[in-house]
């Protein structure tokens, strides 16, 4: 058993230590590290930004309202067997209008500077972003007889437009670019 002065100074040690443990957190808000999605290095996570983040410009064009304007095709006419028609136009609308927080999240991550540290709140919807993507393209793997998809398969799916997005090549951007805003919206929508 300690004496009664030894046993007082030990207890105060004890309540100094936790009042110095305790002393940084008092008074700042505790920011929780950025998520890295899984089986990703921060190296990774920075490559995958500068790769996927860059078509969120074509992205961008998607989510506009109004009207859109492309090169479209006709089929061949029976008689001459081949095209009749010079100029050939799709029109388009997004019937369904953006929300406004998806096209802000778009636009302050087109802005984000990626190598420059103090914006965790990028970072965090980033991951979000790409963790959704990871669920995509593991789904269509699977579909396609194939695994898990890591974080350079996403990259690689994504800036790759092969047979996987269709089978018309004129297609194959609009199909990734809604599927880019699909997943952003979950992103930013449900946190």
């Amino acid at each position: 058993m300690l004496p009664p002065l030894a046993a007082r100074r030990l207890a105060r040690c004890a309540l100094a230590a936790v009042a110095v443990a305790a002393a940084p957190s008092i008074g700042r808000p505790q920011t929780p590290p950025p998520q890295i999605a899984i089986g990703a290095t921060v190296a990774q996570r920075q490559e995958a930004a500068r790769a996927l983040i860059p078509l969120l410009k074509d992205v961008r064009t998607h989510a506009q309202p109004g009207a859109t304007m492309k090169p479209g095709t006709v089929p061949k006419s029976p008689l001459a067997g081949t095209q009749t028609t010079l100029f050939a136009f799709t029109l388009s609308k997004r019937s369904v209008p953006v929300d406004q927080r998806v096209v802000r999240a778009m636009n302050e991550l087109l802005d984000w500077n990626i190598s420059a540290g103090g914006r965790n709140d990028l970072a965090q919807l980033f991951d979000r972003w790409l963790i959704e993507l990871e669920a995509r393209s593991t789904g269509a793997m699977r579909l396609n007889g194939g695994g898990l998809c890591d974080v350079n398969c996403v990259v690689k799916r994504m800036t790759t437009l092969d047979e996987t997005w269709g089978s018309s090549p004129r297609n194959r951007a609009d199909v990734r670019d809604e599927l880019l805003l699909d997943a952003l919206k979950v992103a930013v929508l449900e946190k």
